[in-house]
């Protein structure tokens, strides 16, 4: 159901799995004790560093199988030719489709060393004409913690370049994985003000196994 690949001007999208990226690879970019970074780049989602290899394996496995299903959309994020860091993993990002109330909930981890390139509005126009054009849901929704100052300020400028809007300030609306009530903020963009926008229009191609569309 979901593109096994995704290409934008800057970069290549592909679903998440053990054979598109080798946990124990991975490890030193999610490891609580590999990486230099990852706490400044965990600071404001609700997941934790993973502890060891295995728990990378497990959750490469987990979206992976969640993707083919067509449970939930998956990708990892490679920079294309050209950009600094091309080929090497950026991060990663997807989306989850929630069928019942025709909308979409976005998803976005990138590792500091990609910060600030705009990355997160290139994913999100694609991911609006995935949702919108070939999925054909009403609504395309993220959220942001308050205080994560730098995702705030990508999204609501994505979510104005597509006509959305900021709908509100959510006391204790999600948990992290450590337990605690979190508020978020949100966003969302609509299929008629994505056409509005764009007139249907998009820079991205979409790959299912080898055909292309």
């Amino acid at each position: 159901m979901f593109p096994d690949e995704i290409v934008t001007p800057r970069l290549r999208l592909r679903a998440l799995s053990r054979e598109v990226v080798d946990p124990l690879d991975a490890y030193d970019y999610f490891g609580a004790s590999r990486s230099d970074t990852i706490e400044e780049e965990t600071k404001y989602v609700t997941w934790n560093p993973h502890e060891t290899p295995k728990e990378a394996f497990d959750y490469f496995g987990e979206v992976s199988e969640a993707h083919e299903k067509g449970e939930k959309a998956g990708y990892a994020i490679f920079p294309r030719d050209g950009e600094d860091g091309a080929g090497e993993l950026a991060g990663t990002t997807g989306f989850d489709p929630e069928w019942d109330k025709r909308r979409a909930v976005f998803g976005l981890w990138l590792r500091k060393k990609y910060w600030g390139r705009g990355y997160s509005g290139e994913r999100a126009a694609a991911f609006f004409a995935i949702v919108f054009d070939l999925l054909d849901l009403d609504v395309a929704y993220v959220a942001a913690l308050p205080e994560n100052d730098n995702s705030i300020r990508a999204i609501e400028k994505y979510v104005d370049q597509f006509g959305g809007q900021f709908d509100g300030h959510f006391r204790n609306d999600v948990v992290d994985m450590d337990g605690n009530p979190r508020d978020t903020r949100t966003y969302s963009v609509t299929r008629e003000q994505w056409y509005d926008a764009t007139d249907g229009e998009y820079d991205a191609e979409f790959r299912w196994e080898g055909r292309d569309e």
